[in-house]
Order: C-alpha cells, then sequence, then structure tokens
C-alpha cells in the first residue's frame, strides 16, 4: 500500500523520532514513546486542507487531550492518524478514498504549541503503543503493511465483546457479524469474547 502526503505543502517541521527528552516546552509530550517524536509534523497554517494519505475507514474521530481533534483510517493493520484539526470532513465509519479530503488543519491539544498538522502511522498488529509507531516514507509502499492481522483477546481493562472490536477496527458497531463470520464464530454481539482468543480482523 502507497502512502501520500496529507498536505499539499511538503515541509516538515519535526521528523519521526526527533528526541524531546531536553525540550523545555515539548518534554512531557511524548513519554508513552520514550520522549522520541512518535510523528511527522507539517507547519501548515490553520484551515489547510488535509487529505487520506491512503484508502481505508474512519476508526476515529474524537477529541484527544494531547492531539486535539484527531481522525485515524485504518487499512488493514496500518491506521494513520491525522491530529490537532480545526475540522474534520468525514465521519466514523465511513470508507475514503485515496487522496479524500477528510478535514481542515488546526491547533488543537494540549500537545499543540503552535498550527500544524501531526501525521503519525501506527501497526496496530504490534503489542505496545511505542512499538506500533514507525516512520512514514511518503511516495513508497508500507513494507509491513498486511491486509489482515491477529487481535489477541485482553479482558483485564475492558470486557470485549464483537461489537467493541468493530467500534475499534471499524469506527462503527456493524461490522461485528463480519468479524464473527469471518472467525467461524457464534458469538452473540454483546457476549463477552473469553480471554486470551484469536481474532481475525478483516479487512474494510
Amino acid at each position: 500500500m502507497l502512502i501520500n502526503y496529507p498536505v499539499e505543502d511538503r515541509t516538515i517541521s519535526q521528523h519521526f523520532g526527533v528526541d524531546n527528552t531536553n525540550d523545555p516546552a515539548k518534554g512531557d509530550f511524548y513519554t508513552v514513546f520514550g520522549n522520541k517524536h512518535p510523528g511527522v509534523d507539517f507547519p501548515v497554517q490553520e484551515g489547510t486542507e488535509v487529505f487520506a494519505s491512503f484508502p481505508g475507514i474512519v476508526v476515529r474521530n474524537e477529541y484527544h487531550k494531547g492531539m486535539g481533534n484527531v481522525i485515524g483510517i485504518r487499512n488493514g493493520n496500518i491506521v494513520a492518524l491525522y491530529a490537532h484539526l480545526s475540522e474534520a470532513t468525514i465521519k466514523a465509519g465511513q470508507i475514503v478514498k485515496d487522496r479524500e479530503l477528510i478535514g481542515l488543519s488546526g491547533a488543537t491539544g494540549d500537545a499543540c504549541l503552535s498550527p500544524h498538522l501531526h501525521f503519525e502511522l501506527r501497526d496496530i498488529s504490534k503489542p505496545s503503543l511505542k512499538d506500533m509507531v514507525f516512520e512514514p516514507i511518503f511516495g513508497k509502499e508500507i513494507l509491513q503493511y498486511a491486509d489482515t492481522f491477529i487481535y489477541s483477546v485482553n479482558n483485564k481493562n475492558t470486557k470485549k465483546t464483537l461489537v467493541n472490536l468493530s467500534k475499534l477496527y471499524y469506527g462503527t458497531d456493524s461490522y461485528w457479524q463480519k468479524i464473527n463470520e469471518s472467525n467461524g464464530f457464534a458469538y452473540e454481539k454483546d457476549e463477552i469474547l473469553s480471554d486470551g482468543l484469536s481474532v481475525i480482523i478483516p479487512n474494510y
């Protein structure tokens, strides 16, 4: 799967992996990532058009304390995050095309000191958030891309159901039956899944 630039202006103000440990303003922003910048920042003005870097399904369209208004788009095991937006033009559960307009850039969220677009890629088949993030190489194929991946049920924090997984991986509860059928399960949509159960997550 090819990854495209999310904005027309390809200027980058902060690259992936920059160490912010000693930065007086950003030092506490990325502690979960070992203080390394987990994405790429484009210093665009508020209201700049933001486009989908690849086709997929909108799994997040919400406000996050650090990232502000954030959109997440999934294709297979890869999720692209578009953060600090002023506005979203798409909805959770919507299927978007490559280069489709998805929102406008902004300066929302505590981790935004000036207007910019924070763009981040995650391989959600990895075990931890720190392991998930990887460097976007624009204009290139994503080597770790896989059309489907395995989720291992963990009920420690929240009890997982097919509806939970549908909302998490498709942005809507309407895909629970697709997950059920793809795995040959016979769970009811709100039935708690067995801890440790391996679940194939099909693409949208």
